[in-house]
């Protein structure tokens, strides 16, 4: 029987990938075969994503397939990042190119969501924090800056949604991403109809919705013939949502667990049957963002690796040979808990110099005496305030769930930095696993076999993703709890973060 294979395209903030998956004796094999930038660039003093690139990043990751693979293939999936959209014109055509959710236009759109239908009315429909990235925040800025904007546009697509519409001629939302969008009815898994009309957003724009292992249909017979594929090749449609697929993909067993997808944004979460939207999951902020095959990720925001990333950019002014290794390694050598940063402070957000921002928050917080000029010195500070945030998080979670917590999986990019993970353990007080670190791929893939009929549960999909991965496994460290347990609380204080009762 021949071998079925998957294509996934995974799109980060950073950088790209495609990849080939296939599954034999219940494991999956997976292999890289194409890796790209999929950075934003500034136009007319714009943040924007330009798609038509990431689509020919496709066609060459296809073209790559085809060379070593030939025609055959069963399935192509892409997954992105959430909130970010693009209008199609009447002709098929994207009216712009889409924005990227650190853009400015967001500015002042908090106070229009609360004016016009009020935070808690929206929160009860949506189940979805409130952050200026969200696709509400971005749509509200286009019907107060340029409403001329929706009269050309027949259809709202996210970035993925996008990019599967160029390789099958097929306009589709799918649901995980549509659901980041704070425009759905969570217990409805559809459009909100109050949230249109509050907001004088066209219901010419609630494009169809689909779920995650749907097959979309099959490629455009123009493109398979551009790249030699065969023309019954399906579209499949993953987790479009990156933190859904990886999230598809976490090997839990029980219901005692939390994740983090850790990535430049590390989502936080645990996975529950429906969503929780009540008065406390609104004070708190957390997010019910659509899972897969059902499930409901119940999960806060935390800045992430975004923070060490822009940290690095800076050093590698001076040290263009500077890598993320070398910076664990210094961190390793510098002192403890010489000061604290609340990841999610403002200043991280899209800051021009993020050293001279954490020395910005030092000096707000009376934090004094601490040498920025120590690369291992400011490293450390910020790994430590990273796994004191997620502690803080998990605890929230846990308090608006009144789920028990005893084991923390760790999925993504974020797997690889060991000094990270054990940090996090440490600081939680309970046992860390990790893997896989390809967590949004191998959900991609997985679930695209869902979608062709070789995988028939979600369990079983884990299974898979036990049978196929080695996992790192981090105890927390018992000569340093009460140092930790110290630490936790100069944290909170330091950051001004409400106590949890």
């Amino acid at each position: 029987m021949a071998v079925k294979r998957h294509l996934a395209f995974d799109f980060g903030a950073e950088s790209g990938r495609a990849i080939v998956g296939s599954i034999e004796d219940g494991r999956l094999t997976m292999e890289e075969i194409h890796r790209f930038p999929t950075q934003s660039m500034f136009v007319h003093h714009s943040l924007r994503w330009n798609v038509y690139r990431f689509y020919e990043e496709i066609i060459r990751g296809m073209r790559s397939y085809v060379a070593k693979y030939g025609s055959e293939l069963e399935s192509i999936g892409v997954d992105t990042w959430g909130v970010d959209y693009g209008f199609l014109a009447e002709d098929g055509t994207l009216l712009e190119m889409p924005y990227q959710y650190r853009d400015s236009r967001t500015n002042g759109t908090a106070e229009f969501i609360e004016k016009k239908l009020g935070k808690k009315k929206v929160y009860d429909i949506t189940g979805i924090q409130f952050m200026n990235i969200n696709t509400l925040n971005q749509m509200i800025s286009v019907v107060r800056d340029t409403p001329d904007r929706f009269d050309g546009a027949v259809d709202m697509l996210f970035i993925g949604d996008i990019l599967h519409y160029l390789l099958s001629g097929k306009k589709a939302a799918e649901f995980t991403v549509a659901s980041t969008s704070q425009m759905l009815d969570a217990y409805k898994k559809d459009w909100s109809e109050e949230i249109f009309q509050s907001f004088g957003f066209p219901d010419k724009l609630k494009t169809k919705m689909i779920f995650a292992g749907d097959v979309l249909g099959t490629i455009d017979p123009a493109v398979a013939e551009e790249v030699g594929l065969a023309p019954d090749v399906k579209i499949v449609v993953p987790a479009v949502h990156d933190t859904a697929s990886a999230a598809a993909s976490i090997p839990a067993e029980g219901d005692d667990w939390a994740y983090i997808s850790s990535g430049t944004w590390c989502m936080v979460g645990v996975e529950t049957d429906a969503p929780v939207i009540n008065d406390m999951s609104f004070a708190l902020n957390i997010s019910n963002s659509g899972g897969s095959l059902g499930k409901n990720l119940f999960l806060k925001n935390v800045m992430g690796l975004w923070i060490i990333q822009q940290c690095k950019k800076a050093w590698n002014r001076t040290m263009p040979d500077l890598d993320y290794p070398e910076i664990v390694e210094r961190a390793v050598k510098a002192k403890p808990f010489a000061a604290f940063i609340e990841p999610d402070d403002d200043l991280f957000f899209a800051p021009h110099d993020n050293i001279a921002a954490i020395g910005e928050y030092l000096e707000r917080t009376g934090q004094t005496g601490v040498d920025l000029s120590d690369i291992g010195t400011v490293a450390r500070i910020v790994y430590e305030s990273l796994a004191l945030k997620y502690r803080y998080v998990v605890d929230l979670l846990k308090k608006a769930t009144g789920k028990n917590v005893g084991v923390l999986h760790i999925i993504g990019g974020g797997t690889k930095n060991a000094l990270l993970n054990q940090f996090s353990a440490n600081a939680l007080g309970f046992r860390v696993i990790t893997g896989p670190a390809e967590a949004t791929g191998t959900g991609n893939l997985l679930l695209q076999a869902y979608g062709c009929g070789e995988i028939g549960s979600l369990q079983e999909l884990r299974d898979i993703v036990r049978n196929s991965n080695d996992f790192d496994v981090f105890d927390a460290e018992e000569e340093s709890r009460r140092e930790w347990a110290q630490a936790y609380e100069d944290f909170k204080r330091v950051c001004g973060l409400a106590p949890i009762e």
